[in-house]
């Protein structure tokens, strides 16, 4: 009798089984998951963190784009989200005005590693200087090509000023949108040193506000122990994801999150770019501590969150660049000067003269003010090359 169980248990757990892995069949041959078209529609295993502003998120919905730029991610046991490898997608700038928003389509392809960057192996090329971009959505190149982002730029530039060909200087780009600081020191302790760059571009703080909160760290090592490990087998599952979202959504209805208090996120700000700080720090002692140049690039960055990262580079001594405060001295050159004839010729058949002239900060930056439009990202690539000629001497022969 006391063996009568056992068939009974194998049965149910290959009931279980058959049951489960037709759930997974028919989730990944349907989508079963809710539509995420709304602003509100974040994807579940984001849990509560957002990887947009809530004016994007409201601008994609309105576009009808939200969903589809939800699908360039994933979720990541360690980095909380990440880039879906070998996804391409074609996304709108939803901050153009409407007539200049069909001319404003661009395209991102990710590639087999899960970033915006042509494939590369672990191991440096023989004779090459490899850099290692880490950024948000500046360094992902938010709004223009592949090709027109500072990374791939700076490659470009380098290689021309040290008199090589263009294979011989690798610049990765390993910029995801919507990455805070942490993110990013996370990044670099578990990935990016890994590759053996000859030096690193760090290029956070536009979103370590109160948008993402002082909980990562604490996340983080949760993640580290058996609870991360379980987390990551199930959402391996698609079946389990989509579960996740319904729930999500069952959650939004019954008990819907309160509106946000003002003072309390300001407050949070504060405690964030505190954090932030310390995060900055941290990269550098990293990078240092692993025999690597480090610089840090301020990019989407104005008031505290560039006089932070100031603070830092000034503080332990670390090549800084202000990308953004770089850009808005030239706006002025740009708009007079011979060189960039083309350019305002091409944005004034984008965006109209008359646009053009009412808002001239479009000559060097994107309809939201912040991210940088091509030119943009070609004179950060400029100005970088200075900056990394000064701690890099070149490949070697």
């Amino acid at each position: 009798m006391s063996r009568r169980w056992l068939p009974d248990a194998l049965l149910a757990l290959g009931s279980l089984a058959v049951f489960a892995g037709g759930a997974e069949l028919a989730a990944r041959a349907v989508d079963l998951r809710p539509a995420s078209g709304a602003a509100l529609a974040n994807p579940a295993w984001l849990g509560d963190r957002w990887m947009l502003r809530s004016d994007y998120r409201d601008e994609m919905a309105k576009a009808g784009v939200l969903s589809r730029y939800y699908e360039l991610y994933q979720w990541d046991r360690y980095l909380f989200y990440r880039l879906r490898p070998n996804t391409s997608v074609e996304l709108l700038d939803v901050f153009a005005p409407p007539a200049a928003r069909e001319r404003s389509r661009w395209s991102v392809h990710v590639n087999a590693r899960g970033f915006r960057s042509a494939d590369f192996e672990d191991r440096k090329p023989a004779g090459a200087v490899r850099i290692a971009a880490l950024g948000d959505s500046s360094t992902f190149g938010w709004g223009v090509e592949h090709f027109e982002s500072y990374p791939e730029r700076l490659a470009g530039r380098l290689a021309t000023r040290w008199g090589v060909e263009r294979e011989r200087v690798e610049v990765l780009n390993l910029g995801v949108p919507g990455y805070s600081s942490f993110q990013g020191r996370v990044l670099l302790a578990r990935e990016a040193l890994a590759l053996a760059p000859d030096a690193v571009l760090f290029s956070y703080l536009s979103n370590d506000g109160a948008v993402t909160g002082e909980s990562d760290a604490a996340t983080y090592q949760q993640r580290l122990g058996a609870s991360g490990a379980l987390l990551e087998w199930l959402h391996a599952s698609r079946a389990f994801e989509t579960l996740e979202a319904w729930i999500a959504v069952l959650r939004q209805r019954i008990a819907p999150p309160p509106e946000p208090d003002p003072h309390d996120a300001a407050q949070r700000n504060i405690a964030s770019y505190e954090i932030a700080a310390a995060n900055l720090r941290a990269a550098v002692e990293l990078a240092r501590g692993a025999g690597v140049p480090i610089v840090l690039v301020g990019q989407c960055t104005r008031g505290e969150p560039a006089a932070v990262m100031a603070r830092v580079a000034r503080e332990t001594a670390t090549p800084h660049l202000d990308a953004t405060a770089l850009l808005e001295a030239r706006v002025h050159e740009i708009a007079t000067g011979d060189r960039f004839r083309a350019h305002r010729g091409e944005l004034s058949e984008r965006y109209g003269r008359a646009e053009l002239e009412a808002h001239p900060g479009l000559l060097a930056f994107l309809p939201d003010g912040c991210h940088p439009n091509a030119l943009g990202h070609q004179l950060v690539a400029e100005a970088l090359a200075d900056v990394v000629a000064g701690v890099l001497p070149g490949p070697r022969e």
